[in-house]
């Protein structure tokens, strides 16, 4: 019998269609949905699904943004029921108010919503609510309730909801032949769901140190929002996270009931990642700078600071770096150490050519901020343009010795090796890329062009023939 993860990828790579057929609510898993899935076919359904939306559409990648992601996802994860599940946390670049979660602990978030949340307790209200739906493993809560469904159709109808929920726009992203009606009826965001997303999902907001009252007044925003909306264009979180009245009164009940609240928190690092989004989603450079230029006069002084970073962002996005460098310098007179604005004096010395400035300013940082993430990228980025890959290479292996994975690393990794001329390593970090992007085959390739490129290397050359193996074995459980 095939295994749920030879279904999944079936379903994914063989049934393709010119369009999306879904358009309906993400669903989720639950407890004694064990009975029908394992927790490692549980993950290799999350892994298929990944893939194949890394394939069919593009993720946010800016380090800032994913580090942010990250830590606010991880935050919170570790006070949820499931601790120590590996969760993804990551950004889709669209417009649409949504998030939503997959097995295996994938939990994602449209850039659009981080736009509308207004302070960091309300996107972490939405993000705790989604990793609920993975505790309780709502998706397959479902499909227990119908016997006919055979195991094979059962994942079928997980992966075309999990893709259709994802990015219910996406028209030219090849997806599935199943029936939209006959997903339709057999997932269901129930009530009973819902509420017991929002009410463990709550537990965790308030573990996490985040203000409980946040949860109810996102839905009422989103509730009242698309007051003004009509038909497709009612924000897909309330399509897929139904809010009524009755919904958003439980919510706040609930809340009321944690009598010690922590304080609304007014973390900054938001605010900078919900400018820095901002200003990557604009088309118009020039509207994005009136924007800017408008809302300085207007908004309230408290919230200036985000607000000239973001104008600084745009000005740099227009190419317009003296401008740039002196709306920054004050913000960085006033928050020397803080690290979104050095970064973004780092671009602005590279842009205009002043390599050595832009790398003094990493390895400053590097001293307040060892390791960090977003930091070390940057400097990769800078090391591997101005020809110093040895470098890049340290800096790059002592993320991944912290733990530290990803494309981009791979990529860069790959990159860095290639420039050292070491190509039988060049070779297997871009394997290594392929592979965490879905292209088993492509990943093959390369492996067993790190191979020839070993030449008598005979530890290097176990090391590509064991992870040779199980590509090909991937690649296999793929196709059968």
């Amino acid at each position: 019998m095939r295994t749920i993860f030879q279904i999944v990828s079936l379903v994914f790579f063989s049934h393709l269609s010119s369009g999306w057929a879904l358009d309906i609510a993400l669903p989720e898993m639950g407890d004694s949905a064990g009975e029908l899935i394992s927790p490692r076919e549980e993950q290799e359904i999350g892994q298929a699904f990944f893939w194949r939306l890394q394939q069919s559409t593009d993720l946010v990648e800016d380090p800032e943004v994913n580090s942010y992601i990250q830590s606010l996802g991880y935050r919170l994860a570790s006070n949820s029921n499931e601790p120590n599940l590996n969760y993804t946390f990551f950004v889709v670049p669209d417009a649409t108010v949504n998030a939503f979660a997959t097995p295996g602990g994938y939990v994602g978030v449209n850039s659009g919503l981080i736009l509308t949340a207004a302070n960091e307790d309300e996107l972490a209200s939405v993000m705790s609510h989604e990793i609920a739906h993975i505790t309780q493993r709502h998706i397959l809560r479902s499909f227990e309730n119908s016997k006919r469904m055979t195991i094979p159709r059962t994942a079928a109808m997980i992966a075309a909801a999990l893709l259709g929920a994802a990015d219910p726009k996406a028209g030219s992203a090849a997806i599935m032949a199943v029936q939209a009606g006959s997903i339709q009826s057999q997932i269901d965001y129930t009530r009973a769901n819902e509420a017991e997303a929002d009410n463990i999902g709550m537990q965790t907001l308030v573990k996490s140190g985040f203000n409980p009252d946040a949860m109810p007044s996102f839905f009422e925003k989103l509730q009242q929002a698309s007051r003004f909306y009509g038909g497709d264009a009612i924000p897909e979180f309330l399509r897929t996270h139904p809010v009524t009245t009755s919904r958003i009164a439980d919510a706040r009940g609930r809340a009321s009931q944690y009598k010690v609240k922590p304080r609304l928190s007014d973390h900054e690092q938001f605010y900078l990642v919900r400018e820095k989004l901002r200003v990557m989603m604009a088309q118009d450079s020039q509207d994005l700078i009136k924007y800017y230029q408008q809302q300085l006069t207007e908004d309230k002084p408290e919230n200036k600071d985000p607000l000239n970073y973001g104008y600084v962002l745009a000005l740099m996005k227009s190419a317009q770096y003296t401008l740039a460098r002196q709306r920054l310098m004050p913000l960085i007179e006033k928050e020397p150490d803080r690290l979104a604005y050095q970064l973004a004096l780092a671009d602005i010395e590279l842009s205009v050519g002043r390599v050595d400035a832009a790398l003094a300013i990493y390895e400053d940082n590097q001293r307040l901020y060892p390791d960090d993430r977003a930091l070390t990228l940057n400097e990769v980025h800078a090391l591997l343009t101005t020809g110093r890959p040895d470098k890049a290479a340290k800096l790059l292996q002592t993320q991944i010795e912290l733990g530290e994975t990803g494309r981009q690393i791979y990529k860069l990794m790959a990159q860095a090796k290639g420039d050292m001329g070491q190509k039988s390593e060049s070779h297997a970090w871009l394997a290594e890329y392929y592979y965490q992007s879905g292209l088993l085959k492509a990943a093959a390739d390369q492996l067993h062009l790190a191979a020839e490129a070993a030449g008598h290397d005979e530890y290097q050359l176990s090391k590509i023939a064991s992870r040779l193996r199980e590509v090909e074995n991937a690649m296999s459980e793929m196709e059968n």
